[in-house]
Protein backbone atom coordinates (compact mmCIF):
# COMPACT_ATOMS: atom_id res chain seq x y z
CA UNK A 1 0.00 0.00 0.00
CA UNK A 2 1.48 3.28 -0.77
CA UNK A 3 -0.61 6.49 0.51
CA UNK A 4 0.20 10.08 -0.23
CA UNK A 5 -0.99 12.98 1.97
CA UNK A 6 -1.91 16.52 1.27
CA UNK A 7 -2.33 18.67 4.56
CA UNK A 8 -2.63 22.56 5.32
CA UNK A 9 -1.12 23.15 7.93
CA UNK A 10 -1.38 26.83 10.16
CA UNK A 11 2.41 27.53 11.48
CA UNK A 12 1.62 29.99 14.07
CA UNK A 13 -1.28 28.40 15.78
CA UNK A 14 -0.29 24.45 14.77
CA UNK A 15 -3.42 23.27 13.30
CA UNK A 16 -3.32 20.45 10.99
CA UNK A 17 -5.58 19.82 8.58
CA UNK A 18 -5.54 16.69 6.31
CA UNK A 19 -7.10 17.86 2.54
CA UNK A 20 -6.87 14.86 0.71
CA UNK A 21 -4.91 11.13 0.54
CA UNK A 22 -4.28 9.19 -2.77
CA UNK A 23 -3.85 5.65 -1.75
CA UNK A 24 -2.77 2.66 -4.29
CA UNK A 25 -2.97 -0.85 -2.97
CA UNK A 26 -2.48 -4.29 -3.84
CA UNK A 27 -5.91 -5.65 -2.65
CA UNK A 28 -5.77 -9.84 -4.07
CA UNK A 29 -9.06 -10.13 -6.05
CA UNK A 30 -11.56 -7.58 -5.78
CA UNK A 31 -15.01 -9.65 -4.70
CA UNK A 32 -16.77 -6.52 -4.15
CA UNK A 33 -15.37 -3.32 -5.71
CA UNK A 34 -17.83 -0.72 -3.25
CA UNK A 35 -17.39 -2.60 0.01
CA UNK A 36 -13.58 -2.96 -0.89
CA UNK A 37 -13.57 1.30 -1.52
CA UNK A 38 -15.63 2.08 1.89
CA UNK A 39 -13.08 -0.61 3.33
CA UNK A 40 -10.35 1.22 2.31
CA UNK A 41 -11.56 4.75 3.12
CA UNK A 42 -12.56 3.65 6.67
CA UNK A 43 -9.20 2.51 7.16
CA UNK A 44 -7.60 5.80 5.84
CA UNK A 45 -9.61 7.75 8.12
CA UNK A 46 -9.10 5.51 11.17
CA UNK A 47 -5.20 5.86 10.35
CA UNK A 48 -5.67 9.76 10.00
CA UNK A 49 -6.99 9.42 13.68
CA UNK A 50 -4.40 7.80 15.02
CA UNK A 51 -1.67 9.96 13.33
CA UNK A 52 -3.47 13.89 14.41
CA UNK A 53 -6.18 13.26 17.36
CA UNK A 54 -5.74 9.85 19.41
CA UNK A 55 -3.59 9.15 22.30
CA UNK A 56 -4.61 5.88 23.37
CA UNK A 57 -2.65 5.97 26.89
CA UNK A 58 -1.65 2.36 28.04
CA UNK A 59 0.46 1.06 31.09
CA UNK A 60 2.01 -2.43 30.47
CA UNK A 61 -1.04 -3.54 27.83
CA UNK A 62 -3.64 -2.05 30.21
CA UNK A 63 -5.78 0.55 28.80
CA UNK A 64 -5.40 3.67 30.77
CA UNK A 65 -8.67 5.62 29.27
CA UNK A 66 -11.44 5.04 31.98
CA UNK A 67 -14.06 5.79 28.60
CA UNK A 68 -13.92 6.63 25.58
CA UNK A 69 -16.05 9.80 26.16
CA UNK A 70 -13.22 12.68 25.87
CA UNK A 71 -11.52 10.49 23.40
CA UNK A 72 -11.34 12.15 20.39
CA UNK A 73 -12.29 9.45 17.04
CA UNK A 74 -11.99 11.07 13.45
CA UNK A 75 -15.87 11.55 12.53
CA UNK A 76 -17.08 11.96 8.69
CA UNK A 77 -16.46 15.91 9.07
CA UNK A 78 -12.90 14.95 9.37
CA UNK A 79 -12.22 12.70 6.35
CA UNK A 80 -10.54 14.67 3.37
CA UNK A 81 -11.39 14.15 -0.25
CA UNK A 82 -10.02 9.93 -0.52
CA UNK A 83 -8.91 9.02 -4.15
CA UNK A 84 -8.03 5.42 -4.90
CA UNK A 85 -5.75 5.83 -7.68
CA UNK A 86 -4.80 2.04 -8.34
CA UNK A 87 -5.49 -1.17 -6.86
CA UNK A 88 -3.42 -3.98 -7.96
CA UNK A 89 -5.05 -6.94 -7.98
CA UNK A 90 -1.99 -9.83 -7.84
CA UNK A 91 -3.94 -12.75 -6.42
CA UNK A 92 -2.92 -14.58 -2.84
CA UNK A 93 -2.62 -18.30 -3.78
CA UNK A 94 -3.46 -19.51 -0.36
CA UNK A 95 -6.15 -17.33 0.15
CA UNK A 96 -10.29 -18.01 -0.66
CA UNK A 97 -11.08 -16.79 -3.98
CA UNK A 98 -7.30 -14.91 -3.82
CA UNK A 99 -8.57 -12.15 -1.98
CA UNK A 100 -6.37 -10.55 0.30
CA UNK A 101 -6.96 -8.47 3.37
CA UNK A 102 -7.41 -4.64 2.47
CA UNK A 103 -8.28 -2.26 5.29
CA UNK A 104 -5.85 -2.56 7.91
CA UNK A 105 -2.79 -1.81 5.50
CA UNK A 106 -4.13 1.63 5.08
CA UNK A 107 -4.67 1.99 9.11
CA UNK A 108 -0.96 1.23 9.48
CA UNK A 109 0.62 3.56 6.21
CA UNK A 110 -1.83 6.61 6.27
CA UNK A 111 -0.43 8.20 9.94
CA UNK A 112 2.76 7.68 7.93
CA UNK A 113 1.88 9.95 5.01
CA UNK A 114 0.21 12.55 7.45
CA UNK A 115 3.39 12.66 10.01
CA UNK A 116 5.75 13.41 6.30
CA UNK A 117 3.07 15.54 4.68
CA UNK A 118 3.06 18.05 7.90
CA UNK A 119 7.33 17.29 7.96
CA UNK A 120 7.55 18.31 4.43
CA UNK A 121 5.03 21.54 5.30
CA UNK A 122 7.09 22.40 8.16
CA UNK A 123 10.71 21.37 7.62
CA UNK A 124 10.34 20.36 11.34
CA UNK A 125 10.60 16.28 12.57
CA UNK A 126 7.73 14.59 13.35
CA UNK A 127 8.87 11.87 16.01
CA UNK A 128 5.80 10.91 17.62
CA UNK A 129 1.86 10.62 16.74
CA UNK A 130 -0.39 12.06 17.30
CA UNK A 131 1.21 15.24 15.78
CA UNK A 132 1.14 17.14 18.32
CA UNK A 133 0.51 21.43 17.47
CA UNK A 134 3.85 22.33 18.58
CA UNK A 135 5.24 19.99 15.74
CA UNK A 136 3.59 22.32 13.51
CA UNK A 137 4.57 25.79 14.94
CA UNK A 138 7.45 27.29 12.91
CA UNK A 139 9.00 30.51 14.43
CA UNK A 140 12.21 31.97 15.28
CA UNK A 141 12.73 30.23 18.21
CA UNK A 142 12.06 26.73 16.38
Amino acid sequence: CAVRAVVDVDIELGSIRVVEMAVAQDVGRVLNPKQLAIRIEAGITQGIGAALTENLRTARGIVRHPDLTGYALPTSLDAPDIRIVKLVEERDVVAPFGAKPASAVPVVTAPAAVASAVRSATGRPVNRLPVRPQAAVVNAKN
